[in-house]
């Protein structure tokens, strides 16, 4: 199952708030070397708000070893801030219904047997968080090759691939319905709902 966590329900999940914070670490600063911030490491950056949704894939023992972070964009998002020049064929949303994802990474120290299975979890847990809050879309910036394996023609990239972080990524716009990767999770026998957790109070969200 994924579980999806905020600042305000992280008490619910023991370590996982700390453990996503020290996958980012070790995927962003020592793997790939880049000078995210970090305190005794955790990496973490200025849109770890209470806006911020962590969608995390945790191991027997309770390690988080797949995450996605996701933020509405009616709040400040990365891609506004850091890579707008990326959405070249529509306007940078800025609404509630839309949402970044971001920090997208894996443990690729964990076993490939295990590991191939997270990243359409990981999807397909999004698309049930999304259909669930009225979401209507997700963007954000990734490598083409990534989405256009698991989730094909359902992607819509915003303009041209350059470089982020010393990657050549696109931005992305995925509607709802089209973020499930359904010829993987029929693959690896993932059932329809992966995703476990309370729908967003949007009373308290307002």
């Amino acid at each position: 199952m994924i579980e999806a966590l905020s600042l305000k329900t992280a008490h619910q999940f023991g370590d996982a708030l700390a453990s996503q914070a020290r996958l980012r670490y070790s995927v962003f600063v020592r793997h790939h070397s880049l000078p995210h911030a970090h305190y005794d490491g955790m990496e973490y950056d200025e849109f770890d708000t209470p806006a911020a949704v962590y969608l995390v894939w945790r191991d027997p023992n309770s390690v988080v070893r797949g995450l996605m972070r996701v933020v509405p964009t009616s709040e400040p998002y990365m891609m506004e801030k850091y890579w707008p020049y990326l959405c070249q064929t529509r306007e940078l949303p800025k609404s509630q219904d839309v949402w970044e994802v971001s920090r997208v990474c894996i443990d690729h120290t964990y076993p490939w047997r295990v590991r191939q299975l997270i990243m359409p979890a990981l999807l397909a847990a999004i698309q049930e968080f999304s259909s669930r809050n009225g979401i209507r879309a997700a963007v954000g910036v990734t490598r083409r090759s990534l989405l256009d394996h698991y989730l094909g023609d359902g992607v819509q990239w915003l303009g041209e691939t350059m470089e982020v972080e010393g990657r050549q990524e696109a931005a992305f716009w995925v509607p709802t319905e089209h973020m499930r990767p359904h010829a993987h999770c029929a693959k690896h026998g993932l059932n329809h709902r992966l995703l476990s957790f309370e729908p967003l109070d949007r009373r308290s969200a307002a």
